[in-house]
């Protein structure tokens, strides 16, 4: 039997299913149901079985009416109301205003009370622990002792010094207060946390957890305090007051430390991996603001890699092989015919190719003059790509030869935004109808740098690059120069990237990883990449050890692909010694090293638009990254508690800020937004409605704000991330996020407007979530041969 009893304000919408039978009443309840055990079924028609209270609801206090006295077990009665006190067997009694302080092991007092051993209500648990009777201070209090043989709870819940009677059996544990779980029946379990919760979460596995991430401040201060304290004393005249002095400190030392040993033993094996990882936050740190100061962008850098080595490769592609002087040029004329045609300096153009080095040309030349490239997914069709083109407002449409039937579905959905086409890649084959031929066009043009009338600064912006997020149809997230140096640079250092690395990118360009990271290493630190038109699983390591590469890209389910390819010589016949991306699987990681011979996997976890990005640099199994525990705030990102019903945030009613997670508790990771500062700023997206919609107020303290990423972590009690799921309206699904509403407008377009539903599920022994979609068709009229050729026409490959 489980029975909760919490004095909460905040109301919960579930209803109590069952209680055990019991030999008084409980009424009533904060929704109304009269619960009682008088008859053969309660008053809202459950069975008095031993069931349980399956969805974790709360009761508003008083749960006893005065003059009604509950008796769970002999031990431990509730009487009169929450006002009374609380009596043991023997008569003892602890007040109502008492504070179950541990003086000796505070985050973890799991063992029973044993008995009350004076009159004072100083409590003594089998364990040896000692709880006195104080009155509740100002602090939250993390305290709890179970009562083993009755299965009861005692713990205080507010600043009043309320108690709260949790009733429980062992062997029926309470649902669980991860906001994240679900209950038996499949369904969604939305935990209202309060301040009662927050203390019930941070206590119920307190002898695992270490509750160290809203007090590491303190303990720096403490340690600066006796360090002060240590050298004052070594200046005493008095040799007595000198030792006297020095071994107090030692000794408030030793007992800071035993008392916060786990967190110690924590910082102790982590203090290597935040030396590397302070020095190399600090070299990029370092290099952003240098660049910042110097006002320069990202042209500038990829000007010194030309003047440096103008005929060392820059890109591979198939038999192709592309100078730095190469791009440089044809990224001139780019820029110079389209200065000729007018375009001006935040302007925008939509760039929709496959891969090839052409399409780092066109994007890099239109950036010369302060145009804005677009960079549109080749896979979207039909309607989404509309959108693409309507959100981005482009002057001019720039698209592959190859995705020509696309641009023509498009057309025949109603007119684009007023601009121009133009073709590439076409060779000998007929142009699309009103198309130019940007081929042809830019072969006149000088291949010097352009003259611009208007300097373009470090903070201007660069690209868009559209995501689907976590919310509704893509949106054009803004990349500026600023952020581009910065994502570039935070994997060129953390890695380890040397500038002769040969990079192996098969990633989508219109993509952060393969368009940002990948390509970024060879235009500002003068690496050498490998550009593919599309991955290939068996082409992958054959490609490496054909280009002599030292270090790969992955993203999404790409490592699973190569583990299920045929065991061949290609497997290790290669020079690859380092691989980076993010979407590795914890469970093949080992696997997947072992069998290609890798040295180093760096899994990272970012947001395009996103300024919370970590990164694994010490090959930690499993984790996306990490944060210092010891110093967080030098990179303030956190988790916090999020209604998963509605998607609000949890606050804490006395402080107002948001309630942030204890280790190996999930929650959503959020990003402190510092305005115009390289590393911490948020950017947006093109429209500022759903910029407004990614931020978070109120967390660190007040008058903060937070970018909300949308995803759901865990971290470890040593500052390990390691990722758990996606929130919001998007399934991840082939290393691609998928909107559910552009699968559900697609899907009611096919079938007739009928009502549909899509969300991602689980697939066993695959990454992400595949999408699922519920169509409402009472008449059993649905077309599904018609059903199957709409979507597969409309939708990319990863959405249906």
């Amino acid at each position: 039997m489980v029975f909760i009893v919490e004095d909460i304000t905040t109301d919960h919408q579930e209803s109590v299913l069952k209680v055990n039978s019991l030999p008084y009443e409980i009424s009533p309840t904060f929704n109304g149901i009269n619960l009682s055990s008088t008859g053969s079924f309660l008053d809202n028609g459950c069975q008095p079985a031993d069931a349980v209270v399956t969805n974790g609801a709360m009761f508003k206090s008083p749960i006893v009416q005065n003059g009604s006295d509950a008796y769970p077990s002999s031990d431990l009665r509730k009487s009169s109301s929450l006002a009374g006190k609380i009596a043991a067997a023997n008569g003892y009694t602890l007040g109502s205003d008492a504070i179950l302080r541990n003086g000796h092991h505070r985050n973890s007092p799991t063992e029973s009370i044993k008995n009350l051993n004076s009159k004072n209500s100083t409590l003594t648990t089998t364990n040896g622990l000692i709880f006195k009777d104080k009155s509740l201070k100002k602090e939250r209090p993390s305290e709890e002792v179970v009562h083993q043989n009755g299965g009861h709870t005692l713990k205080p819940v507010n600043d009043q010094g309320m108690l709260t009677a949790k009733m429980q059996t062992l062997k029926s544990p309470p649902p669980s207060s991860d906001a994240y779980n679900s209950n038996a029946n499949g369904k969604s379990n939305s935990h209202h946390y309060t301040e009662s919760d927050s203390i019930s979460s941070a206590t119920k596995d307190s002898h695992k957890h270490v509750d160290f991430t809203s007090s590491v401040t303190k303990y720096v201060i403490l340690g600066v305090i006796l360090a002060l304290g240590f050298a004052s004393g070594s200046n005493f005249q008095d040799l007595t007051l000198t030792i006297i002095a020095q071994f107090s400190t030692l000794g408030i030392l030793l007992w800071a430390i035993y008392r916060h040993r786990r967190w110690c033993l924590a910082a102790l094996k982590t203090i290597p991996r935040d030396i590397v990882g302070a020095y190399r936050y600090g070299r990029i740190l370092l290099h952003v603001t240098y660049c910042q100061r110097k006002n320069w962008t990202f042209l500038h850098m990829f000007a010194e890699n030309v003047k440096r080595h103008p005929n060392k490769v820059c890109f591979y592609f198939e038999d192709e092989v592309w100078s730095f002087r190469d791009i440089d040029e044809e990224s001139n004329r780019i820029a110079n015919y389209f200065a000729s045609q007018g375009l001006q300096k935040g302007e925008c153009v939509s760039v929709f190719m496959e891969n090839r080095p052409m399409y780092v040309c066109i994007w890099l030349g239109l950036s010369k003059i302060g145009v804005i490239p677009a960079l549109i997914n080749f896979n979207l069709r039909q309607q989404p790509l509309k959108h693409c083109f309507e959100v981005a407002k482009p002057k001019a449409i720039i698209f592959g030869h190859e995705l020509g039937l696309a641009i023509n579905e498009v057309i025949e959905l109603g007119p684009l935004p007023k601009c121009d086409l133009y073709s590439t890649g076409h060779g000998d084959e007929q142009l699309l109808f009103n198309s130019l031929d940007l081929d042809v066009k830019i072969k006149s043009y000088s291949k010097e740098a352009p003259v611009i009338s208007t300097p373009i600064n470090f903070s201007d912006k660069l690209l868009y690059i559209f995501t689907s997020g976590t919310t509704g149809l893509p949106k054009a997230a803004i990349i500026k120069h600023s952020r581009f140096i910065f994502f570039t640079m935070g994997i060129h250092y953390f890695v380890g990237i040397s500038n002769d690395e040969v990079i192996y990118d098969p990633l989508p360009l219109y993509h952060t990883a393969g368009g940002m990271i990948g390509v970024g290493q060879a235009l500002i630190h003068g690496c050498t990449a490998v550009l593919r038109r599309k991955f290939s699983a068996s082409s992958y390591f054959k490609d490496c050890a054909r280009y002599n590469c030292t270090a790969a890209q992955y993203i999404g389910e790409i490592c699973r692909y190569l583990l299920c390819q045929p065991p061949n010589s290609s497997d290790k016949n290669h020079q690859v010694r380092l691989m980076f991306g993010n979407g590795l699987r914890p469970q093949i990681w080992e696997k997947f090293a072992s069998r290609f011979n890798i040295s180093i996997i760096s899994e990272f976890y970012g947001a395009t638009e996103g300024n919370c990005n970590i990164i694994n640099i010490d090959n930690h199994v499993g984790s996306v990254g990490f944060i210092s525990i010891i110093l967080p705030f030098i990179y303030p990102v956190t988790l916090i508690r999020v209604d998963e019903a509605t998607g609000e945030v949890m606050r804490d009613p006395r402080t107002g800020l948001v309630l942030r997670c204890k280790p190996n508790e999930p929650g959503e990771l959020v990003g402190k937004i510092v305005p115009n500062h390289p590393v911490r700023e948020f950017d947006g997206y093109a429209d500022s409605n759903a910029t407004t919609k990614k931020i978070v107020t109120d967390v660190f303290r007040k008058g903060d704000a937070a970018f909300r990423t949308g995803d759901v972590l865990i971290m470890d009690e040593c500052g390990y991330f390691y990722f758990k799921d996606r929130t919001g309206d998007t399934f991840r699904w082939k290393g691609e996020n998928c909107s559910t509403a552009e699968v559900e407008a697609v899907v009611s377009n096919v079938c007739g407007l009928k009502d549909a539903v899509c969300y991602g599920v689980e697939i066993p022994f695959t990454d992400g979530r595949a999408g699922m979609a519920a169509i409402l068709d009472p008449d059993a009229s649905l077309d599904f041969d018609s059903l199957a050729h709409g979507v597969t026409k409309s939708l990319p490959s990863y959405a249906r």
